[in-house]
């Protein structure tokens, strides 16, 4: 008797598969060895499916993996970079900070000398001295500049911490004192970043050593003396940086 049985298989498209009586019917004599033992449950048209298709099969896999993976890498490619920073864009941020630094202490030093009148020049052996020229300022240079600011700084940096010690004796003055202090502190950290991130070496100066506080009135005059200088000293200072800076 005959019979037929259809089943759908995947073979370029859905194609029906017959199997025949000789399916059913057990394999001659005249077969091959590898024939008599093919498994009847498989379906015919997995067994005509061509060698050929499944290494094309294959290949198409792997070009699809590849061109996800190139697809990656172009857009890991295309990502921007972070551009290094210009020491320039710093050094403007430190001359709008010494600038700011110069409008407080140009208000402390109006306060102050409203708030205690003194007759006369007062001065401090320990504080910088100015004594750069025209031509000196005109030709100074980025290593040299940034040396001397830094020394300068932290000589203030020394005397405003004595001063606002002092603040028992100052007491209208603490706010602006503490202000002026806590500003000069910041510049000097920035400048001190800028001079490492260029590679220059940090001056290693003696710092001062300042006597205790006296009287009301000593502690006055040194006040009188450290607040004048550095209003000089920041005005040159502002300068200064531009110079250094348009040199970079």
């Amino acid at each position: 008797m005959f019979t037929a049985t259809s089943d759908w298989m995947w073979h370029g498209g859905f194609q029906p598969a017959y199997f025949g009586p000789e399916v059913l019917q057990p394999p001659s004599p005249s077969q091959s060895a590898t024939a008599q033992f093919r498994p009847h449950c498989l379906p015919a048209a997995l067994e005509r499916k061509p060698l050929q298709e499944c290494a094309c099969l294959w290949a198409e896999g792997l070009c699809q993996v590849l061109v996800v993976l190139l697809s990656l890498c172009e857009g890991l490619w295309a990502a921007p970079r972070p551009k290094p920073l210009d020491p320039r864009a710093e050094f403007d941020s430190i001359v709008n900070l010494a600038r700011n630094l110069l409008s407080d202490t140009k208000n402390l030093f109006n306060h102050f000398k409203n708030r205690y009148p003194a007759e006369g020049e007062h001065k401090l052996e320990t504080l910088p001295v100015l004594s750069m020229n025209a031509v000196e300022l005109a030709n100074i240079q980025v290593s040299g500049g940034l040396a001397r600011l830094s020394s300068d700084l932290q000589c203030y940096q020394r005397h405003f911490e004595w001063l606002r010690k002092a603040a028992p004796l100052l007491r209208p003055m603490e706010h602006d004192i503490g202000t002026v202090h806590n500003r000069l502190d910041r510049l000097l950290k920035r400048l001190e970043h800028l001079m490492t991130k260029l590679s220059l070496s940090r001056p290693n100066d003696p710092l001062p050593t300042l006597p205790a506080h006296g009287t009301h009135w000593s502690v006055v005059q040194a006040g009188h003396a450290i607040v004048h200088s550095f209003h000089l000293y920041l005005d040159w200072a502002a300068r200064v940086l531009v110079l250094i800076r348009n040199k970079l």
